[in-house]
């Protein structure tokens, strides 16, 4: 095995070093070979069908005249690329290094070009390919006599290791510049006969949420004692009673009729209505 350093090498998306490995045994993950890369000249980008590793889906692109938003005009640009999140936890994030090869025909033996000392990258929803944007120069590349290029047929490889895979616990806090109008009526008939401490309504939703309306037709306190008391409640979708989520809500309790409900109380009606 053989190792030295090629700075020339550097891009914006490379560290300050990037070192050369030679070897015989192939990459463990993947190769690609592609036959004829005239043609594939004529397209700025190639990207590979899916190989698994590590438990992910990846695919390497590759772009045969550089990318040149990444500063690899000159080169040839070769990315590692997260294929599959669809399954992947809110919030996830995936550590992983990376080597990609490049075959030598003449002599038998893979190039590996990787970031010195196997520096990690974190794959991310924002941020899911990394690469190389100068991973060998054009004349390099395209010169018979290095083996890469033969018969217009080259083959490119990779192996990825995965050190952390995180799902991060996400939390979104957003607010409703101007809901709409929400109405709920809540009715308890026969009120001045209601004997139990406390009655509860249908649930309802608001804005994706459920909730309920609580009365206590003689106080929920002391100091509420021969009064009525009413309480708005979040119902808990998810999590039950012990989640700790929260939810900040602006609501008025109204009377149908427009009267005081102390003067209701007096007057003993046989129904109340409450409207949020």
């Amino acid at each position: 095995m053989k190792r030295s350093s090629m700075s020339e090498f550097n891009g914006p998306d490379d560290q300050d070093e990037i070192v050369r490995i030679t070897r015989d045994r192939q990459p463990e993950h993947f190769l690609l070979k592609i036959e004829s890369y005239s043609m594939l000249c004529q397209t700025e980008k190639y990207e590979s069908g899916i190989f698994e590793a590590v438990g992910h889906k990846w695919r390497l692109c590759f772009y045969p005249k550089g990318n040149a938003k990444r500063g690899g005009e000159g080169h040839i640009s070769l990315y590692l690329k997260l294929a599959d999140t669809s399954n992947l936890p809110y919030g996830w994030e995936i550590i992983a290094s990376f080597k990609v090869f490049v075959f030598d025909q003449l002599r038998d033996q893979y190039l590996i070009i990787e970031e010195h000392c196997e520096t990690t990258r974190r794959f991310q929803e924002t941020k899911s390919e990394w690469g190389l944007a100068k991973l060998l120069s054009l004349e390099t590349f395209e010169d018979i006599s290095n083996g890469y290029l033969v018969d217009d047929c080259f083959i490119l490889g990779a192996e990825v290791f995965v050190s952390k895979h995180a799902g991060c616990r996400v939390e979104c806090v957003s607010f409703i510049n101007k809901p709409t109008d929400n109405f709920f009526t809540c009715e308890i008939e026969n009120f001045s006969t209601l004997d139990k401490e406390y009655y509860e309504s249908k649930h309802f939703i608001v804005q994706g949420t459920t909730w309920k309306i609580g009365i206590y037709p003689k106080g929920r306190t002391l100091q509420a004692k021969g009064g009525l008391s009413a309480f708005l409640y979040w119902v808990h979708d998810n999590g039950g009673s012990a989640s700790d989520e929260k939810v900040y809500a602006e609501f008025k309790f109204r009377q149908n009729t427009g009267l005081a409900l102390h003067q209701k109380l007096e007057d003993g009606p046989s129904s109340f209505r409450s409207t949020i």
